[in-house]
């Protein structure tokens, strides 16, 4: 009989965060495999076809955290879902490293699956504190934990060359999309520009997420104008945030925003548009959603290469990319692509193809079970 599973999170639906998402659709994923608990933040949704124990109220509380895992079953795999942030102010609990570190003692079997590690370093005294924390946790759990599935190429080939002992525990587990490829008819591109407002003809740039810092919003503004400066009339979709200030008046006819969508017209909006704009300020990497749900769909992706862009995506052929330091470049290669269809398309093929064969939820479902078979 397969070994059961604990999937530890402090998300799960509905609380808030994609992560919530992802630890719901890696249980889905799993029980197709092992027997599956998920033990979660108390406020969580049940699943019929699942097991949520939605019983955590305090991650600092350690003694009570290890009752509820130990009224699991005893010989499952534990796996915790970890970005720092989940389980305390600031991203630092040191009682949970200290319960992690004693469950190795008793002999049980740990995967920490790695979505983000630590906050970076800065000269801010406050943030430097947070910081140092992270990193003292992370090398806890590199020596606590038996596999570390981690979300990024780069930070794998980083960690294993500082911490060689540790490097046989990596494994590259990406984020998948979250967004199932709907079924649409052969017109649908056209039907949903119909439906928008839009000319038959107008090519659909689209931009996911957050306007934040990291996602350089700016880069995707000035590829836009540049486009309407030179005569084209690119139609600008901004999937998330409310839409910022600054937006010229000249262009609102050609700004479409559509907040928060649900998944299926999110996927909606991918199928039908022409390019995904995600200019990273750390670079493209395989944690990335947006990214993901890009690649998933098909859709031509323009990105940036960074600190965080593994080898494997900065040189890579399925994706157009340049560097962080060059916005001129960004806008070049996106105004290159709207030159040329037929590179475009080949583009978005080559792209979907990867993903199928590199990112997609079944492969890191099948880099998970390994591990916990090995556990």
């Amino acid at each position: 009989m397969s070994r059961p599973v604990v999937i530890i999170s402090a998300l799960f639906p509905p609380l808030r965060g994609g992560l919530a998402d992802h630890t719901l659709r890696l249980a889905t994923e799993l029980s197709g495999r092992f027997p599956v608990v998920v033990l979660t933040s108390t406020g969580a949704a049940t699943v019929p076809s699942l097991d949520v124990r939605a019983v955590v109220a305090d991650w600092k509380d350690a003694a009570a955290l290890r009752r509820d895992i130990d009224a699991c079953p005893r010989d499952a795999v534990l796996l915790w879902q970890y970005v720092p942030h989940m389980y305390g102010h600031g991203g630092i609990n040191r009682p949970l490293m200290r319960l992690m570190a004693e469950l190795r003692g008793a002999g049980r079997k740990q995967i920490v699956l790695a979505h983000e590690i630590w906050a970076g370093w800065t000269w801010r005294p406050h943030w430097l504190w947070y910081s140092l924390n992270h990193l003292w946790q992370w090398r806890r759990i590199l020596r606590t934990a038996d596999f570390v599935p981690t979300s990024t190429e780069r930070w794998i080939a980083n960690w294993s060359a500082r911490w060689p002992a540790s490097a046989g525990k990596f494994v590259l587990a990406p984020s998948p999309s979250n967004i199932a490829v709907e079924t649409v008819p052969p017109d649908h591109a056209g039907r949903w520009r119909a439906e928008h407002g839009l000319a038959a003809d107008a090519k659909v740039w689209v931009f996911f997420g957050t306007l934040n810092v990291f996602k350089q919003f700016g880069w995707v503004l000035d590829a836009w104008q540049a486009a309407h400066a030179r005569g084209d009339r690119p139609v600008l979709c901004l999937a998330g945030d409310a839409p910022p200030a600054g937006i010229p008046e000249a262009l609102r006819h050609w700004f479409l925003p559509l907040g928060f969508l649900p998944a299926a017209e999110a996927s909606r909006l991918l199928r039908a548009a022409d390019l995904l704009l995600l200019p990273f300020e750390d670079g493209a990497s395989e944690r990335r959603g947006s990214l993901m749900a890009g690649l998933a769909h098909g859709v031509p992706v323009v990105t940036t290469t960074g600190h965080n862009t593994g080898p494997t995506l900065r040189n890579a052929d399925f994706l157009a990319h340049t560097p962080v330091s060059d916005p001129a470049a960004f806008r070049a290669n996106v105004l290159r692509l709207l030159d040329d269809p037929a590179a475009a398309r080949e583009l978005g093929r080559r792209g979907r193809e990867t993903y199928i064969a590199d990112y997609d939820w079944p492969v890191v479902t099948a880099r998970l079970a390994r591990c916990v078979d090995s556990s």
